[in-house]
């Protein structure tokens, strides 16, 4: 059986984290050349860090992380963390590197003190949504939304105070 070792990712790792943040992006027919090195850096261990991540190994090799920020859970009054990304290379699924990912950050999210851990799935994926069912999630029938920046940009513009 091969070694799965997950550890906290560091600068150093940026490159690879963002190489596989890209790989998902191709797996989901998303643009798979936003994520660089120099941003992944910036912006996951600079001064004020938008996320954590966990790497997943196996005999060595980085095959996998999840990517995660904490947040509020107003259903609970509590702290919670937001899976943003779990990812392993396709050809060691099925090996336990997703399940020890997912392990590895029930662990940080307890010692975090987080009553609750989020994330999204896409209603399509049906072996991830399996895995998440044998781990204990609750699958519930939410819809995620999304403003991009331009809708962003509208919606500030709209009923804003005269200057």
């Amino acid at each position: 059986m091969p070694s799965v070792h997950i550890r906290a990712a560091t600068r150093r790792d940026s490159a690879r984290i963002a190489a596989m943040a890209n790989a998902l992006n191709r797996h989901h027919d998303m643009d798979d050349t936003l994520f660089t090195a120099e941003g992944v850096e910036r912006d996951g261990f600079g001064a004020h860090p938008a996320f954590s991540c966990l790497l997943a190994e196996l005999d060595g090799a980085v095959v996998g992380y999840a990517m995660y920020h904490e947040c509020f859970n107003s259903d609970l009054a509590a702290r919670g963390l937001w899976l943003v990304d779990l990812f392993v290379e396709e050809r060691v699924r099925s090996h336990g590197v997703g399940r020890r990912l997912m392990a590895a950050l029930a662990r940080e999210s307890l010692a975090c003190g987080a009553a609750s851990l989020w994330w999204g799935v896409d209603t399509g994926n049906a072996a991830a949504r399996r895995l998440y069912a044998q781990l204990g999630a609750d699958d519930y029938d939410y819809r995620l939304l999304e403003m991009d920046r331009a809708a962003l940009e509208r919606l500030a513009r709209q009923d804003a105070e005269p200057e």
